[in-house]
Formats: structure tokens, sequence, C-alpha cells
């Protein structure tokens, strides 16, 4: 494989990873931060999967370099997992709430959620969506994604 197409294998994994987690909270309601470590699982894994047969195993300074750009590509989705619950699901949990709040049915709270919704903007919505165990979360799914690539052992089974 050449070297420009190892990049792609994180990018993958982290899209993959971040639309699972908009899933998942669309089908359970939960938020589970916890998933975050599956994304960097999947953005580690990508990164080594693409470049173990195109790097020299040797180097450590360039195992370092495709660790943190696994690092960065599970931050990044992580995000698009966020932006994706709020584009998929904020709408409906506006209108229950209001629904709640209010003693109405859902169709009535429809429309107001929705424009709720457009009067917020999404970075807004997404930062109400976080809190600071998400913060952790991120933190060791970055960790994840580092580390998978340098090491050695799962390189030397990919070679």
């Amino acid at each position: 494989m050449n070297t420009v197409i190892a990049p792609f294998g994180g990018f993958f994994g982290a899209v993959l990873g971040g639309v699972l987690w908009a899933k998942y909270i669309q089908w359970t309601g939960h938020t589970a931060g916890f998933v975050a470590i599956g994304i960097g699982v999947l953005t580690g894994a990508g990164m080594l999967l693409t470049s173990s047969r195109s790097l020299s195993q040797d180097t450590k300074t360039t195992w370092r370099l495709v660790g943190a750009g696994a690092a960065v590509f599970a931050i990044f989705g992580i995000f698009i997992g966020k932006y994706l619950d709020v584009q998929w699901n904020a709408v409906a949990q506006i209108a229950e709430q209001l629904s709640n709040e209010n003693n109405m049915s859902l169709q009535q709270a429809m429309p107001i959620a929705t424009t709720l919704f457009k009067g917020q903007s999404i970075w807004e919505l997404m930062q109400q969506r976080m809190s600071l165990i998400d913060l952790l979360y991120g933190a060791v799914a970055a960790f994840i994604a580092f580390r998978i690539p340098n090491i050695r052992r799962l390189r030397n089974m990919l070679y």
C-alpha cells in the first residue's frame, strides 16, 4: 500500500464509529459516552491496517506520527457522532421534553420543537449534550487510538 492511503483507514474508522455512536443514541435514547472508546479502537485499528505494510516497522518516530494522526481522527469521529446525534435526535428529544412539561401530545409538540431547534446553533446543542465525563472518554479514546498503531506485536501480526 502507498503511504498516501494510510490515513484513510483512520478516517474511515472515525466516520464509522461516529455514525454507529449516533445510531446507538437514536436507538437507545442514552448518550453512553463510553462508546467513544470504541471510536478510538476503530480509528487506531484502521490506521494500523492501512499503514502496516506501507511503512517501515523499525522507525518509532513514523509510528508515533501515525498514532498522533489516529488520535486526531478519533477526536474527529467523536465530533461526527455528536453532530449526527444533534441532527438525528435533537428535535424528537425537544418535542418529548415539551410534551412532558406542557401536557401536550407529541404531534402538538413537534412543530414547536422544530422551531426551537432551528433557533439554536448546532454547536450550542452539541455543548448541551456533552458533560465532563465525555471529555474523559474522549481523552481515553484518543489515547487508545494513539497506542494501537504503536504496539509492535500488532504491527508484526499484520506485516
